[in-house]
């Protein structure tokens, strides 16, 4: 028996062992070392990116904003005009935006500048959505020619700067042959050359809410964007009517409306600009040198 506290001859031994293990094991490497040592760099880990948590006054004003959009979302829809729903900093817009916790959707509401005030500018879920997912599968923007060069978005929110939210937009894919990023844009997933607008309880014009103030005012001097089209009809689908803006018309001025009607109202738009490829380049096989779309096809589907 050993005595209290100390070591067993068993557990000596076994320290014993484990040190004659290392030492047999260190002089074997001693021995069979060349002269001349090579070292071997193990890279380390690397550490996953950790997301920069947002300021508590900022998290507390994405649940303040949800509050009064569900206050708001209350009330009687409006037929037209938009509606005020609270006070908000730009940056309480970005992180509200930014943070996928949305009573309403982003691209049914704008940020007024000149006022800090976030406004519902649009009521008619049901139609506008209608219209929006039948355009984005029923145009020939969805024929696998065409989208397998250039990309659709639902309403994606820009990355930078303020935020806003078209209904729908496209730009070439990152596998594009010939695309070139323009100035002022850093990836692909951020380059978009077309911008749409969908409007029921929109109104045409240039002030804050309509639709043409985001065509005109936003979406056109965007780097990049190449044509804005505004569509809007009636929450019954008539009426409808449309505007293609051409972002590179200088001045840019306020488009009257023209009609959409059957059979067809068609627009055309250049390829090469809507995929950001040069002019005098080649376009990807099979992609049309002037993109046709029917914007009548997907009212009547919708109507449905």
């Amino acid at each position: 028996m050993s005595s209290a506290g100390g070591p067993t001859s068993s557990s000596r031994s076994a320290r014993s062992f484990r040190v004659q293990r290392r030492s047999t094991t260190a002089a074997a490497v001693a021995i069979a070392a060349p002269r001349s040592i090579v070292t071997t760099v193990v890279a380390a880990p690397v550490a996953p990116a950790i997301m920069t948590p947002l300021p508590p006054h900022l998290l507390s004003s994405i649940d303040r904003i949800n509050a009064a959009l569900e206050v708001a979302e209350a009330q009687p829809p409006q037929a037209t005009g938009t509606l005020r729903v609270c006070q908000a900093t730009e940056d309480e817009w970005n992180a509200f935006v930014d943070s996928g916790e949305h009573i309403v959707r982003p691209n049914f509401l704008e940020w007024f500048a000149d006022t800090g005030e976030i406004h519902i500018i649009e009521f008619a879920d049901t139609p506008h959505g209608s219209y929006a997912s039948e355009f984005e599968k029923g145009t020939s923007f969805a024929e696998q020619n065409v989208r397998r060069w250039l990309k659709g978005y639902m309403d994606a929110k820009n990355s930078q700067g303020r935020r806003w939210c078209p209904d729908l937009s496209y730009g070439p894919r990152r596998t594009t042959p010939g695309s070139v990023l323009p100035p002022g844009v850093s990836t692909f997933d951020d380059f978009r050359t077309i911008k749409i607008e969908i409007g029921v309880s929109q109104l045409w014009g240039t002030a804050q809410g309509h639709l043409d103030h985001k065509a005109i005012s936003i979406w056109a001097v965007m780097p990049g964007v190449e044509y804005v089209l505004c569509v809007k009809f009636d929450p019954d689908f008539a009426n409808a009517e449309y505007k293609l803006y051409d972002a590179r018309v200088n001045p840019l001025v306020q488009l009257a409306p023209l009609p959409i009607v059957a059979p067809r109202t068609v627009i055309q738009l250049d390829g090469r600009r809507i995929l950001g490829i040069p002019p005098g380049m080649a376009l990807p096989i099979a992609f049309p040198a002037t993109l046709s779309v029917d914007l009548y096809s997907p009212l009547v589907w919708a109507m449905r």
